[in-house]
């Protein structure tokens, strides 16, 4: 098929409130949503498994309050090549989202930064996002102050994607980038590649570049095939 060059006409696909799959999550998202706007809760903890959606809230949290002009930070800890240090300097942030601070847990350094910034930051009427894979009791949180002020604000469990709300998600995205995928098309991706949410959306935006390059918006069997075996290559 003849090939042309792709205008950046496809938004990318960027984590909201409207594009999550809400499932059996519906009172974290509600929550999160008002979270701005809600002034007696300063602080939300999110946990749960993994592709459970904690991540995209976090971010969804953090692009909202960006778009209101407020000053806002998002990271992961995740990141091994992080230090305690960075807490030091998100006093005044209107919100601070801290994605997968289990990574940290037991971690007398990281504990302590994690209490400082608590206080601080409700000292200055600021907002905590907290995601986790376990809960603020669990026993690889050492530092019992810590523990006590994790739990501060609401305490959220956000649990893993159904079947069929991992397909709601894939038409979700689909639908956000214009395209056009056939039952059957899904079908054939659901059964044969990972359910994972993210790895899909990858898939989506694999598809999305691919289908602008070939000028077509239909995702036929075909052309799933190909777009996978290319991204293989």
């Amino acid at each position: 098929m003849q090939r042309q060059l792709p205008l950046p006409l496809s938004p990318m696909l960027m984590p909201s409130y409207d594009n999550f799959c809400r499932g059996v999550n519906g009172l974290a998202v509600d929550m999160v949503q008002s979270f701005r706007s809600t002034e007696n809760v300063t602080q939300l903890y999110l946990w749960g498994g993994k592709q459970c959606g904690k991540s995209h809230l976090l971010t969804a949290a953090y692009y909202e309050f960006m778009s209101a002009g407020l000053q806002s930070f998002y990271v992961s800890l995740k990141d091994a090549s992080l230090t305690p240090g960075l807490l030091d300097s998100l006093d005044g942030h209107a919100l601070v989202a801290l994605d997968d601070i289990d990574c940290v847990a037991g971690d007398s350094a990281w504990e302590q930064a994690l209490f400082n910034l608590i206080n601080f930051t409700r000292e200055r009427s600021g907002k905590i996002l907290f995601s986790a894979n376990c809960a603020p009791t669990d026993p690889q949180w050492v530092l019992p102050d810590l523990v006590s002020r994790l739990s501060w604000g609401p305490v959220l469990k956000l649990e893993a994607l159904s079947d069929t709300d991992v397909r709601e998600a894939l038409f979700m995205a689909v639908d956000d980038k214009g395209l056009e995928m056939p039952q059957e098309t899904a079908d054939y991706l659901l059964k044969r590649h990972t359910r994972d949410v993210n790895s899909l959306l990858e898939i989506v935006a694999l598809l999305d570049r691919e289908s602008l390059a070939a000028g077509r918006a239909r995702i036929t069997i075909p052309f799933l095939k190909a777009c996978l075996a290319l991204s293989n290559n």
